[in-house]
């Protein structure tokens, strides 16, 4: 907490106020009295300052320590204890003559953090003029994303977002050195990602509500130095499906199920999982030790600097080592089920369970953890698609 900071903001409110009461005086001698809370971001560290007019008289100054081991209902924000501060001011003001007749007008207030997130501004979009409804249709996603996380989890975004689209993958490049004056050897991602306040999204994924909704999150949030990676990814995740499913993610999930099928579960305890790993893991933690609120405790005791075994344990109450070796065995014994229940073609798997349609909603097959000796050639996850059962 740098004291020092918090002083100069108490001081320039401070005077704020008695410039607003005593315009008229050129010299003005009085006492402020402001009531403060500070906050602390937890995705970026970054604080801030709520205050409101007091009333009462003869306080003495508060010199304790801002205690900060509150949390705000949302998770995102630690909170400290509330105090009231008497500042001393005196201040020199010169004003014309042909204005003195009258007391100088109170300027308005500005605008700070209250106890409720306001939500952050939306938008400004580069990219693709001659398609202004492609343009708006983006605008309105992040602006749903921005009503649903602060109606839903009380959490926003600060500063200016600007969203940058185009017609093709290459043409991404061309934004970005618009944006940044510089060219770009590789595209961090030909789906979407971000920089500062400029977000930048492919054809494949400029009317994709998840990837819109992943990338805000990811600004609202931050990535933080958050060790080991994976405790972050999870929270996103979570937030980005929330709003593009409709309903928080499951550990029955396909997804979930495939990535037992095939990945290795110690590959989170190496901080080296995909995706869908990492969010299983955080699923399993919150299922079996606790719920998403826990998570989110453990989350901004890590970001704040908590090393990470030490905040598990006392959000949890086991160890992280335990719940490694608990993850594991349990990600373990689903993969037996799941071999076990596997078919060893398309038209055995269409005896036993009903095709889904794919993501493209063009064609339907099964989970390829299902049918795991077709190849799934485009990767979405369903394999016999276009199947035609013998029996029919």
């Amino acid at each position: 907490m740098n004291r020092a900071i918090i002083a100069a903001l108490i001081a320039a409110i401070a005077i704020g106020g008695a410039l607003g009461a005593f315009a008229a005086t050129r010299t003005v001698d009085t006492t402020a009295s402001v009531d403060v809370r500070v906050w602390r971001r937890i995705s970026d560290g970054e604080l801030f300052i709520s205050t409101r007019p007091h009333d009462a008289e003869d306080w003495d100054t508060v010199n304790e320590p801002l205690d900060l081991s509150g949390l705000s209902r949302s998770g995102q924000f630690q909170l400290s204890n509330q105090v009231t501060v008497d500042i001393p001011v005196s201040v020199e003001v010169d004003v014309p003559d042909s204005v003195r007749t009258g007391p100088t007008p109170r300027p308005a207030p500005t605008t700070i953090p209250s106890d409720t997130p306001v939500a952050g501004p939306c938008c400004e979009v580069d990219g693709m003029e001659t398609n202004p409804t492609a343009r708006q249709q983006v605008v309105d996603v992040m602006q749903e994303v921005i009503d649903f996380a602060l109606d839903t989890y009380e959490l926003t975004h600060a500063g200016p977002i600007t969203i940058h689209i185009s017609h093709s993958v290459t043409g991404l490049f061309a934004r970005y050195e618009a944006a940044f004056g510089e060219e770009l050897d590789e595209l961090p991602d030909t789906c979407s990602f971000q920089e500062g306040e400029h977000i930048f999204f492919g054809p494949q994924c400029r009317d994709d509500d998840l990837a819109i909704a992943s990338e805000w999150f990811i600004r609202a949030l931050g990535t933080g130095d958050v060790n080991p990676s994976w405790i972050g990814h999870g929270v996103r995740d979570y937030f980005a499906h929330h709003f593009a499913d409709g309903a928080v993610p499951v550990i029955t999930e396909d997804r979930f199920r495939r990535v037992q099928f095939y990945e290795r579960a110690r590959d989170i305890r190496q901080d080296r999982a995909s995706d869908d790993m990492m969010t299983l893991a955080m699923l399993y933690a919150i299922t079996e030790y606790g719920d998403f609120a826990d998570w989110l405790r453990f989350y901004g005791s890590v970001v704040a600097g908590l090393e990470a075994g030490f905040a598990f344990e006392s959000v949890f109450a086991v160890s992280l080592d335990r719940f490694y070796e608990d993850f594991e065995e349990w990600a373990d014994h689903q993969k037996i089920i799941l071999i076990s229940t596997a078919f060893s073609s398309c038209q055995d798997a269409s005896e036993s369970i009903r095709p889904q349609q794919d993501p493209s909603g063009s064609s339907a097959g099964f989970p390829n953890y299902r049918v795991p000796l077709e190849v799934d050639d485009d990767e979405d996850g369903i394999v016999c698609e276009g199947f035609t059962s013998s029996d029919q």
